[in-house]
């Protein structure tokens, strides 16, 4: 059974609540970013305005006059006015609309940039706890459907108004009774657009969250690519994706079948309009003895004003449908631009200074659930320059004290000090610049080796990098790749083997030269030959640096200055390889397990 990936614990599925004039508010604001820009729009669009109000007077003069009159030099002469009046009436459309469509894409490169950064600033449980298909989503789909407002729809609507009331004023100063006859079926127009907007929001809103579960599922699939390949889960997979985006179409149609109601009743009302002018238009025409007398060029001109009037309502009531659907977006990009950070820096906090590397766990007690604690009143001291190996079975806590000395989470109590310093009173990057840190699971990013190991240090040379593989014993299985430093290493370094993305992150992390270093079970991916590899460099990478290594393979920390052993957050035994060995304690029964079972292989076993 497939489970709702808008479920209520990740918390960046949840769509806050927010109300239409607090969302194009917040809209607005971007725009207003560029004042420049929209003054010109404004003034611009000011002009077509007058432009399309006049131009109807021209026509209604010729045929009211100039027909009459019967000499052709005015009508030769109304008729070129009519002409230019058209011609500077693109012009403004023409300068309005481009300038729109620049100030609406600068706003949205905005948007998106302040997303992006948001969510890399976001700590470890926001992460944790959110689909990467559904903050690409955010990015994507939702900020795309934000486009279609900002590029233009908002203001030309907002313009669309102006020349609504500016139509309605040159009609009743033309004709009153008209006027009125023409603006009687404004009221049906509004109580239809009403009742569709809360229609179409609902519909358009659908639709935010079906696609970002289609995003969501397909980044997953995308990246388990080769999971779902070993069990034979093709079908499975492919079943799930069609329910996904079974969905996410049928949420499209409905709201298609909401759009395609709203526009042919709108449309048939609006035409309702020019009959009505026909009709009365026509009676008061045939009365000569009503004054002021309706004349043959007056009927004309508010037919032109009724299609004026009505095509600003329509853009209106279509604003109604693109606004609804950026509002559903919108909703989706606030709602984690207004999430917070678990962890945050405090208003007072300092850079760190340059450290010798003391570490201190002081009564540390945290947890990940609230009433299940992982750590409580943990103590751990490490000296500077000391290799402290952290050992125990999984969810002995391991992981937890490299994620808190890192500070991807904050301690429910106590604290962690380093050279004294509380690390909850120094800025997280700052921080972060003193600790290195290298993961199970290396993560290269697009681009060359060279790229990937001067991620850190972007003024290395060549000449400090090949330094670096070579103190860790990669010089040699680097260089014979096919081209070397300037290997393409793929997406997420697939075109590398699991130990040569292994081997490129310890380089990255020795060339980035922290004081304090951190590998969390860094060769547990590794195969044997390269760990010997590493091994023989493993000296040079840990010289003089506090270094905390957490490792699976315990053979491969018996050099260590001091191994922890951990049980249910708690340190159990501690003291050096061969005097845990000498207690027969938990160390020594988790060494047991790993050794004594590569010594009873038969030579033809692997």
């Amino acid at each position: 059974m497939s489970r709702s990936l808008d479920s209520a614990d990740d918390p960046d599925a949840r769509t806050y609540e927010y109300s239409d004039s607090e969302l194009l508010a917040r809209m607005v604001k971007y725009l207003f970013a560029y004042r420049k820009i929209f003054a010109a729009v404004v003034v611009l669009t000011a002009v077509s305005i007058v432009v399309g109000v006049w131009t109807p007077f021209v026509l209604r003069y010729a045929i009211d006059v100039d027909f009459v009159n019967g000499i052709l030099g005015p009508i030769i002469f109304t008729a070129l006015l009519y002409i230019s009046l058209q011609i500077i009436g693109w012009i403004m459309n023409y300068g309005s609309g481009y300038l729109m469509a620049l100030m609406g894409q600068r706003a949205i490169f905005d948007i998106r940039q302040e997303l992006y950064s948001h969510v890399q600033e976001m700590s470890e449980e926001f992460h944790d706890h959110s689909s990467s298909g559904r903050i690409i989503s955010r990015l994507t789909n939702d900020i795309d459907r934000m486009s279609e407002l900002l590029g233009g729809d908002l203001i030309n609507s907002f313009a669309q108004i102006f020349i609504v009331f500016a139509i309605g004023a040159a009609m009743f100063s033309a004709d009153w009774r008209l006027a009125l006859i023409s603006l009687s079926i404004v009221p049906i127009l509004l109580f239809t657009t009403i009742y569709f907007r809360r229609l179409l929001r609902e519909a358009y809103r659908r639709t935010r969250k079906t696609i970002s579960n289609v995003t969501s599922n397909l980044a997953e699939s995308i990246s388990g690519a080769k999971v779902t390949k070993s069990f034979a889960r093709e079908r499975i997979s492919a079943e799930i994706f069609s329910e996904l985006n079974e969905a996410d179409y049928q949420s499209n149609v409905d709201a298609g079948k909401a759009q395609a109601s709203f526009f042919p009743v709108i449309r048939f009302i609006s035409g309702l309009g020019t009959a009505v002018i026909l009709l009365f238009g026509g009676m008061l025409m045939l009365n000569p003895t009503l004054t002021p007398v309706v004349t043959l060029g007056t009927i004309v001109m508010f037919i032109q004003f009724s299609n004026s009037f009505f095509r600003p309502i329509l853009i209106i009531a279509n604003f109604y449908t693109s606004v609804q659907s950026a509002f559903a977006g919108g909703e989706r990009v606030f709602s984690v631009l207004d999430s917070e950070s678990v962890v945050q820096d405090e208003p007072d906090a300092k850079l760190m200074p340059e450290i010798k590397g003391q570490v201190h766990f002081n009564n540390v007690t945290f947890g990940y659930v609230e009433g299940l604690l992982v750590l409580e009143n943990f103590n751990l001291e490490i000296h500077p320059g000391e290799t402290v190996a952290i050992v125990g079975d999984t969810g002995a806590g391991k992981t937890t004290i490299v994620s808190l000395l890192n500070r991807f989470y904050d301690v429910l109590d106590g604290s962690i000090e380093i050279d004294g310093i509380d690390i909850r009173t120094v800025t997280q990057n700052s921080l972060h610049s003193r600790i290195g840190l290298v993961l199970q699971d290396p993560f290269l990013f697009m681009g060359t080796v060279k790229d990937n190991i001067r991620y850190g240090r972007q003024d290395a040379t060549d000449n400090e990098i090949l330094v670096a593989l070579e103190a860790i014993g990669a010089k040699r299985i680097i260089e014979n790749l096919e081209d070397g430093l300037d290997t393409e290493v793929g997406e997420r370094g697939n075109r590398l083997s699991e130990g040569e993305r292994q081997l490129v992150s310890f380089a990255r992390a020795l060339l980035a030269n922290p004081k304090i270093l951190i590998l969390d079970e860094a060769t547990s991916s590794v195969d044997i030959y390269t760990e010997y590899a590493i091994q023989k460099g493993m000296k040079a990478l840990l010289e003089n640096r506090t270094s905390i290594v957490i490792a699976h393979r315990l053979s491969t920390i018996v050099n260590a200055d001091r191994i922890v052993v951990l049980e249910n957050g708690k340190i159990v035994e501690s003291g050096r390889h061969r005097d845990l060995m000498e207690q027969k304690g938990k160390y020594y029964s988790l060494y047991e397990l790993q050794i004594k079972p590569r010594a009873f292989r038969t030579p033809t076993q692997k």
